[in-house]
């Protein structure tokens, strides 16, 4: 009897180390690659113009018909349409940040990292990267490869960008465009 006691704690501590294994293998590898094809099936989503457009048009039906201040409907309501549910009343940059973070999304600085699909911050009003984000936008790729200063990207800001939601825009150097103050990243989140 007592052997067949120890061959059911080895037969227990089999499967233990075996449902132990799977989770690890299911958070080491098979998590990035579903982040991955979300980040993928994301810029694709976004590489259409269709999509953008509708995209854009849900973004100022959810704020009250107005264009302005728009950045976070636009980008929410993109995640939205990629199975990344988002609150529906989330309408400001630190709300956005919020969602993904619960939903474990990273934050990461370093901007010659972004990839298509990761969701860029950038600075406050005064240009500090630790203040309130004033714009969020879609990071599709670099205008140039090697050159981390200018890249596609898709946002709500079409009429500084002659009617384009997807456009160039500087990453790193804040400028003005037709008048208006563009930021720099300060940083970006992917999951």
């Amino acid at each position: 009897m007592k052997m067949h006691k120890k061959s059911r704690k080895k037969a227990i501590r089999r499967i233990l180390l075996f449902l132990v294994i799977c989770f690890i293998v299911s958070k080491w590898v098979i998590k990035p690659q579903r982040d991955a094809r979300l980040k993928e099936q994301l810029y694709q989503y976004m590489l259409e113009k269709a999509n953008r457009l509708e995209v854009f048009e849900s973004a100022i039906a959810r704020n009250d018909g107005k264009t302005l201040n728009t950045c976070v409907y636009f980008v929410s309501e993109a995640l939205r349409e990629n199975d990344i549910p988002i609150a529906e009343g989330t309408c400001n940059t630190t709300q956005l940040i919020a969602e993904l973070e619960k939903k474990r999304w990273r934050k990461d600085e370093s901007y010659q990292d972004l990839e298509p699909g990761d969701i860029v911050f950038t600075t406050d009003a005064t240009g500090s990267k630790y203040g309130k984000p004033t714009h969020c936008y879609i990071f599709m790729k670099w205008a140039e490869e090697g050159n981390y200063d200018h890249a596609y990207i898709c946002d709500n800001q079409a009429n500084d960008y002659d009617g384009k939601l997807y456009h160039i825009r500087n990453i790193k150097n804040p400028e003005t465009i037709n008048g208006a103050a563009k930021e720099a990243i300060a940083f970006f989140m992917k999951p």
